[in-house]
Order: C-alpha cells, then sequence, then structure tokens
C-alpha cells in the first residue's frame, strides 16, 4: 500500500511559517508597545518629581536662572510624552494590522489543513476498499478451489 502524500505540503508549510513569523512580530510589537507605556509612566512620574523639587528649591532663594529651568524641564518631558503618545498610537496602528494579517494567514492554513485532512480520508478510504477487493478475491478463489476439489 502507498503512503498518503500531500502535494500542498511545501504551499502548507510556507503558510505555517508565515503565520508563525506574524505571531514573533506580534509578540515585538506588543513588547515595544509596553515598553513606550512604561516610558511614558516615567516621564509623567518624572514631572511629577521635578514639580515638588521646584517648590522644595522655590522654597530658599534662589537665583532667576534657576527657576527658568523647572518650565524648560517640564515643557521638554511633555514633549517626550506627546511623541511617545504618538508612537504609541502608530505601533497599535501597526498592532492591529498585523492582527488582520494573521487571521488571514490563519484562514489560510485552516483552509489548507482542512484540504489536506479531506484528502487523507479519501486515500484511507480507497486503501481500505482496495484492501477489502483483495480479501473478497481471495475469499472467491479459495471457494472456487474448494468447489473444484469437490
Amino acid at each position: 500500500m502507498q503512503k498518503f502524500k500531500f502535494k500542498l505540503d511545501g504551499l502548507l508549510k510556507v503558510r505555517e511559517f508565515k503565520e508563525k513569523r506574524l505571531k514573533v512580530e506580534l509578540g515585538e510589537i506588543l513588547t515595544q508597545i509596553q515598553n513606550v507605556k512604561d516610558d511614558i509612566k516615567r516621564l509623567n512620574e518624572n514631572i511629577v518629581e521635578t514639580y515638588e523639587a521646584q517648590e522644595t528649591f522655590l522654597a530658599d532663594p534662589t537665583s532667576g536662572d534657576m527657576v527658568k529651568f523647572f518650565p524648560r524641564f517640564i515643557k521638554t518631558k511633555k514633549a517626550d510624552i506627546q511623541n511617545k503618545e504618538n508612537l504609541l498610537y502608530a505601533l497599535q496602528k501597526k498592532f492591529d494590522q498585523k492582527q488582520v494579517e494573521l487571521g488571514t494567514a490563519r484562514g489560510e492554513v485552516k483552509v489548507i489543513e482542512n484540504l489536506k485532512e479531506k484528502k487523507s480520508t479519501e486515500h484511507k478510504k480507497k486503501v481500505e476498499k482496495k484492501f477489502q477487493e483483495n480479501i473478497d478475491e481471495l475469499v472467491q478463489i479459495r471457494r472456487l478451489l474448494k468447489e473444484t476439489k469437490s
């Protein structure tokens, strides 16, 4: 009996590889998103710390240049936060796009897997039918041999 060989195995492997690659890319994007969120959180904490430092610093007599430092520093941090939020938005859009691509890739893999299963079942039925025909033929030959001996 010949073994089942699916003609589209190569294509199935390519599609499965594409699906795995997309999963890896999604993981990387999620890591980037989390890193950006952590950066935004850290920048916000820096702003709060700066306000607290400004209050304690201004309690003592200080020079005008030092007083100007705090608003500039806070403005820079807020600009950094805005940039990080823009990056976060872009990463989330990219994540959504990759999720759609992954859904499509999963669908393509599933179609080929279903086709493979169908062809495998057909092959098994053919093999079983051929096997049963051989058994029936042997039974008939045996019956004919018994009849000729009698």
